[in-house]
């Protein structure tokens, strides 16, 4: 572990924050994840059709779509997409020495924090967007409704990324942790009660899910405002973590 303490550096460009950006996916090896990746959103599609044939002349319903959104989406693929995809930016940049290297450097322990956040972003969000987007067409899926299935998968993405960066740079064994939160907490414990439910990511993209499209609310679920701005607040929160676990002078 570096303990070192060293100056903040000079104030973050936009400029100096995409450049650590595009180091930090540029460094992440594994082709291997893509691959899996698009090959779990096409079996998602394959899902979706599968529930569309056995549809009745009606079609599949909204409700039905949203729910299969929900749970084959919003609470597994997304974060687990995420969680993936952040072992790959900071568990590969500390493994081959890069993520050493860059504390090291002249630069804002802001600029690491926010670049980590949204490498993890930049690598997760596409492909979980493309899985929504795959899954509500294949189901036979409005306009509207796939439209809405993009964003929340975007969105779930965003909140997922700031708290699995900061775990990838807090602890060692970040993917167990991840998979902790999401398959315990997300999973279990916050069916039971609102608090818990608060501080599940899922919560935020499930009622922005359904709000925007009109089905039935999740029990635990929040208004419009709340599940716009709840992945949000995730990120800004858990980047501030890791903002603070690196001014600390920690790189685990």
């Amino acid at each position: 572990m570096t303990t070192t303490a060293r100056p903040a550096g000079p104030r973050p460009t936009t400029a100096s924050v995409w450049l650590l950006t595009t180091i930090m996916m540029r460094a992440a090896r594994g082709r291997w994840r893509l691959v899996v990746s698009v090959a779990a959103a096409a079996a998602l599609g394959a899902v979706g059709l599968v529930v569309r044939l056995r549809a009745d002349a009606g079609g599949v319903p909204d409700e039905q779509v949203v729910g299969l959104l929900t749970v084959l989406v919003l609470t597994l693929y997304a974060p687990l997409m995420s969680l993936v995809q952040a072992a790959a930016v900071v568990g590969d940049l500390r493994d081959d020495g890069t993520l050493v290297y860059l504390w090291l450097r002249p630069v804002p322990r802001w600029s690491l924090a926010v670049a980590a956040t949204l490498a993890v972003v930049v690598r997760s969000a596409p492909l979980a967007v493309l899985a929504a987007v795959v899954l509500a067409v294949s189901a036979g899926g409005g306009p509207l409704l796939v439209v809405a299935a993009g964003y929340a998968a975007a969105m779930a993405c965003l909140g997922y990324a700031g708290l699995f960066a900061f775990l990838g740079l807090a602890v060692r064994r970040a993917l167990v942790w991840g998979l902790v939160y999401v398959l315990l907490w997300e999973g279990l414990v916050a069916a039971f009660g609102a608090l818990p439910a608060k501080l599940a990511v899922s919560t935020y993209s499930t009622s922005l899910l359904t709000t925007l499209t009109d089905t039935t609310a999740p029990a635990q679920g929040v208004g419009l405002a709340w599940a716009w701005a709840g992945p949000v607040l995730f990120a800004v929160v858990a980047t501030a973590a890791a903002r603070w676990r690196l001014v600390r002078g920690e790189v685990a």
